[in-house]
């Protein structure tokens, strides 16, 4: 079974946020989808694990914010490598809350939603979340960031806890990849680091010493080759 099949579905990416008496968090999923439209009702695909769940569950609220494609690997590696439950990431961004009173990323948004949540579903590791839309709007006019363009532009990678995350097969693996043996970051000279400056062709060992991962700031020597 080839998995790198299900690349081929469109995938968006996400930060989820909800919060309960006072303590918000969110983290970064890529599986949401429109179901309906009378009523307007969405489905997003949420970790049992991660303390973003154990909120909604808590408040039946959350909100989504889509992320633009200029949206920086420190963002994504903000909500999606890091755990909440130890450490207030909210602090580290810029955000509002909805009319659900529920936080919405104010930065790299093209636009967002708010929901209450109607039904859940259990999916094994994860929960499906039925909401309906109470509120949305656009808060800039950029290209959404696709899950497809987080992948194979910007080199990016997801945690094992995430819907889409599979074991990459030997036939995707590249002599000059190395991986950050902290969060799990790749980083492959095909596409450099644009985001930190560094072009695309350039070998790890081209690095500028003062060069570290764009997801958890580990110094080079933290890096393993592939």
């Amino acid at each position: 079974m080839n998995l790198d099949a299900l690349f081929s579905m469109n995938c968006g990416m996400y930060v989820l946020c909800s919060g309960d008496a006072g303590r918000y968090n969110g983290l970064i999923i890529n599986a949401v989808v429109q179901v309906t439209a009378f009523p307007n009702q969405v489905i997003a695909s949420v970790n049992k694990e991660s303390l973003t769940c154990t909120l909604v569950q808590k408040s039946g609220h959350f909100t989504l914010s889509v992320l633009d494609k200029e949206a920086p690997l420190q963002l994504i590696g903000l909500f999606g490598f890091r755990t909440g439950k130890n450490f207030d990431k909210m602090t580290q961004v810029q955000y509002f809350l909805g009319k659900n009173g529920m936080p919405v990323i104010n930065e790299h948004t093209v636009a967002y939603l708010e929901a209450k949540v109607i039904s859940q579903l259990d999916a094994g590791t994860h929960i499906l979340l039925l909401g309906e839309i109470t509120e949305c709007d656009y808060l800039n006019k950029a290209e959404p960031m696709t899950y497809g363009y987080y992948r194979d532009v910007k080199g990016g990678k997801v945690p094992r806890t995430a819907a889409t995350y599979h074991e990459e097969s030997s036939k995707t693996m590249e002599l000059e990849r190395y991986r950050c043996s902290v969060c799990g970051y790749i980083y492959d000279s095909r596409f450099g680091d644009p985001d930190s400056g560094i072009a695309s062709g350039t070998r790890f060992a081209d690095l500028p010493e003062t060069w570290t991962c764009p997801v958890c700031g580990a110094t080079r020597e933290k890096f393993q080759r592939l």
